[in-house]
């Protein structure tokens, strides 16, 4: 990467290593360029600054040599050719300080005093705003006025009035003794103004409190005023829109605070802002080169958009910096919408206004009140007669605890209800129809829900909803006639009471709360739509578009859990609908247990819920026959999460067999291939020696949902077979297929997000673990999140045992190992705590204590005697093989061995089982 600095020295760094330009006419070369970063020069300019005095006769060769030095010196690509001219491939300190304005970038003169480049360097140092730089500036151009001209107010401003005057003192006798003439009228403008009392020239009423989180915008809006005249604050009714102008306004060097309300001729209040005008001069003609602040225009829009277009004209000197709810639509407007502030600097202003600590959650209040300022400060006012427990518990009731504010404020904004009532006011009937509907939307809604849900009978003219519900007195007629919901929508974005975001349209919760008041919501037609909206992604979360539907039900899981909320309230029929559509996102694709678990008992009539309701009491049994019938893809899963808490053992594997048996015959190849994934269950954790038979099926499982292109399934297949891979030491094998799952998961998410039947974080570790790579297994370790399940805790701590085991650490391990078993202790899952059994028999075996180590192999045998999974009994008497080599049995190590190579159904190409059978053969030899 290459950077130019050329605030100072030119300076060349490619890769952050100095790279030396010589020749003077190489380095205007790239002064020049940095001039204008980012946009082709032509090369008449280029040739006509860099030989001003003494042009070459072939301009455009001697431009091309020049061009073909400059890039080998500096990189090929820093330069690129284009049909007009040249353009610099670099990042600038020009750039970075048009974006901050900071001073730190100077290091001296910039552009080194190219004579092509004086005044872009002064006007770029006139805008750094601190007094050193425009001293150093006036010193090098002591007879540039505007330089001069600039110090002098800035040395006023600063309070160095004498200063200021000996300046201009200084200039006018040196224009006199080398020009001979006297100040000009920049110069003799900033006399005048130093002069006055005040330093800078307007009406601004001072700053009272503190200012949080606004510099971004502060920086935004300098940019804006500086390249365009009109810029308007747009957004909700006291989200800081005339605080953040009359910051910035003050950072002027003259501003004019125009106050506007609905009785107010926006004209004539300029007039009066101005003060006492003796003359009667012209009201544009008083206003200079000044910045006019129009506040509050929105209930005027049509006055104020006609006075900003008559005084743009008129005063072509004059900036307007207006604030409205909504933008005044006249050209050469630029809108700037202003945002409620993020959590961290609505906490600050929160704290700040109340001065003393408060033992609540000040977060959850802040993000309650949607982070508008005028809400913190009315909450902050509360805080000071109610307890923390009292304002915590009524937060989400706004409009009622934010009743009461200031006694002087303007009185739109003595209260939250009074703020809306303001912008409500602004609406014609359609309007307000529309947004009091809105109030059903949870966390935003597309514009094709808000039709849907909203749309039917919008028009104008609805008398009832004239005036806010607390007012009213008769109830709205019903409409007919079919508005265009997005033009309504998009009018409501407009008077900032309907946030966009990108294709989503939502409410603040504290308008939300009004809308709701207001009576219009229909929410039997929102479950409607978003049951159906469930219905009609829930089968593609299972294909290509698997992807496409995760954002949605993302998206919408507010709503989904608004709809389902009321359904299960109200209709019942809707609510099962409602669970059967959201339980393969939730149980499956999220592994939002706690959810499902919610939800259940909520949602009779459901097979599922009641499975779930009912596991850990009789009534499972029922419950579970009545899912077994049913061949839906959740019914598939949950039996296959859940069933073995119902049936035993035994009775789940033939389930499961017969269930692959009615899959496999289906036309659907999600299912055919889910009918592969069973069998490979069955024969891999339910069968003996049938491990390979288990392998063949995982794979043509993942065949088929690689062609489908489900990648959860292909998650949860590769997961299987990485599982049979590392029981038969395949581990190079399954390490490339633990790394292709861990790659398929990260496009789900986060890879510990996925339900799989062990996570792919651990597996990954558990398998760098074998090849070698310790520290690469400690670094996914890191990665994997806090697990809630005992299970989940007792595999992180079991793979840490390994590393400990593998890292020589023997000691190590056998206290992670027994920490792993004291947290799966109530723990159903008997080929797991098996292998921890006889990991910490391996462990204290390598310590010498056989005795220890003998009991533990014994609680692995024994443990795992209960299940028939094949695969995980080979791998216990394998590790249980190792102890009877040490306690001089070979013979019986070799029994152990063969009898496991029968449960896998082959041999382990472990290399320390490999060894080990190896030594047993030996040994068995030699007794012979």
């Amino acid at each position: 990467m290459t950077r130019v600095n050329v605030l100072g020295p030119l300076q060349v760094l490619v890769d952050g290593v100095p790279v030396e330009v010589r020749g003077k006419r190489l380095r205007w070369l790239l002064l020049r360029l940095a001039m204008e970063p980012g946009r082709i020069v032509a090369a008449e300019r280029l040739i006509a600054d860099l030989w001003a005095d003494e042009p070459p006769a072939d301009g455009p060769a001697a431009l091309q040599s020049l061009v073909s030095r400059l890039r080998r010196t500096v990189g090929a690509s820093v330069v690129s050719s284009h049909a007009l001219g040249y353009r610099l491939e670099a990042s600038t300190d020009v750039e970075e300080f048009a974006r901050t304005r900071s001073a730190a970038l100077w290091r001296g003169a910039a552009f080194e005093g190219a004579p092509f480049a004086v005044d872009e360097g002064v006007r770029l140092a006139l805008l750094r705003n601190d007094l050193a730089g425009l001293e150093a500036l006036a010193a090098a151009h002591p007879l540039r006025e505007d330089v001069q001209a600039r110090l002098m107010l800035a040395l006023h401003a600063a309070g160095r009035r004498s200063d200021a005057l000996e300046v201009f003192a200084r200039v006018r006798a040196s224009l006199a003794d080398e020009l001979g003439v006297g100040p000009g009228e920049a110069l003799a403008a900033a006399h005048l103004t130093v002069l006055r009392e005040r330093s800078g020239r307007g009406n601004l009423p001072a700053a009272v409190g503190s200012f949080f989180g606004r510099d971004e915008d502060l920086a935004r809006l300098s940019s804006l005023l500086r390249d365009n005249r009109l810029v308007t604050l747009t957004g909700f009714g006291g989200v800081g829109k005339t605080r953040l102008a009359l910051t910035c306004a003050a950072s002027v060097p003259e501003a004019w605070f125009v106050e506007l309300d609905s009785a107010a001729e926006p004209l004539a209040a300029l007039d009066a802002a101005l003060g006492p005008n003796p003359l009667a001069t012209p009201v544009f003609s008083r206003l200079g080169s000044s910045l006019v602040v129009l506040d509050n225009c929105e209930h005027v829009v049509s006055s104020a958009a006609a006075l900003c277009v008559e005084l743009l004209a008129s005063a072509p000197e004059v900036r307007v910096l207006a604030t409205s709810r909504e933008p005044l639509g006249i050209p050469g407007e630029v809108v700037h919408p202003v945002s409620p502030l993020d959590l961290d600097h609505a906490v600050r202003l929160f704290t700040a206004r109340v001065g003393v600590a408060l033992d609540l959650d000040v977060r959850r209040v802040c993000a309650a009140l949607d982070g508008i300022p005028l809400a913190l400060e009315l909450a902050a006012a509360r805080a000071r007669s109610l307890s923390a427990a009292q304002l915590e518990a009524r937060v989400d009731s706004r409009l009622r605890l934010l009743d009461r504010g200031s006694r002087t404020g303007p009185a739109r904004h003595r209260t939250l209800r009074a703020v809306i009532d303001w912008s409500w006011e602004l609406l014609d009937s359609a309007e307000r129809l529309l947004l009091a509907r809105l109030g059903v939307f949870v966390g935003g809604a597309t514009a094709a829900a808000v039709h849907a849900v909203c749309g039917a009978g919008l028009r104008r003219g609805t008398p009832g909803l004239g005036t806010p519900a607390s007012q009213r007195t008769q109830e709205p007629r019903q409409d007919q006639d079919l508005w265009d919901t997005e033009d309504l929508l998009a009018a409501l974005v407009e008077k900032s009471l309907v946030v966009r975001s990108g294709e989503r349209y939502r409410l603040l919760e504290t308008v939300r709360e009004y809308a709701l008041e207001q009576g219009q919501a229909d929410p039997a037609k929102h479950v409607e739509y978003y049951v159906a909206l469930a219905e009609q992604h829930e089968p593609l979360l299972r294909g290509p578009r698997q992807l496409e539907a995760l954002k949605v039900f993302d998206a919408e899981r507010a709503n989904l859990d608004a709809a389902q909320s009321w359904a299960v309230q109200h209709d019942a029929e809707l609510a099962r609908r409602m669970m059967a559509a959201r339980t393969w996102h939730l149980l499956v694709m999220t592994k939002r247990f706690e959810e499902i678990r919610r939800w259940a008992p909520l949602t009779p009539g459901d097979p599922l819920s009641e499975v779930l309701t009912s596991l850990g009491t009789p009534e499972a049994l029922a419950a579970a026959e009545r899912l077994w019938q049913a061949d839906v893809p959740t019914a598939l899963c949950a039996l296959m999460l859940t069933s073995g808490q119902v049936w035993g053992e035994a009775e789940l594997g033939n389930r499961l067999a017969t269930l692959a048996d009615r899959l496999e015959g289906s036309r659907d190849e999600w299912m055919r291939a889910f009918s592969a994934l069973i069998r490979g269950v069955v024969a891999g954790e339910f069968s003996d020696g049938s491990a390979p038979r288990a392998e063949a099926a995982y794979r043509e499982a993942l065949d088929g949902f690689r062609r489908v292109g489900d990648r959860w399934a292909i998650v949860f297949g590769l997961s299987c077979l990485v599982m049979v891979l590392v029981n038969r030491g395949a581990f190079a094998e399954g390490f490339e297929a633990v790394s292709e799952a861990r790659k398929v998961a990260e496009e789900l998410g986060e890879p510990d997000s996925v339900l799989v039947p062990m996570s792919v974080l651990v597996q990954t570790a558990r398998l760098k673990i074998r090849i070698g790579d310790l520290q690469g297994a400690r670094e996914d370790l890191g990665l994997v999140r806090a697990p809630e399940l005992g299970l989940d805790r007792g595999r992180v701590l079991q793979v840490n045992g390994e590393m400990a085991y593998w890292n020589g650490d023997f000691a190590e391990a056998v206290r992670l190992y027994q920490q792993a078993l004291d947290a799966t202790e109530d723990s159903q899952a008997t080929q797991f705590r098996a292998t921890v059994h006889a990991g910490l028999g391996l462990a204290l075996t390598r310590l010498g204590r056989l005795g220890a180590a003998g009991e533990h192999h014994a609680a692995a045998l024994d443990t795992v005697s209960k299940s028939a999974d094949g695969p995980a009994r080979a791998m216990v008497l394998e590790w249980y093989a190792d102890w009877l080599v040490a306690q001089g049995d070979p013979r019986g190590a070799g029994e152990a061995l063969a009898e496991a190579e029968r449960l896998r159904g082959g041999p382990n190409s472990d290399p320390a089982v490999v060894q080990l059978r190896d030594r047993v053969r030996a040994e068995v030899g030699v007794d012979r």
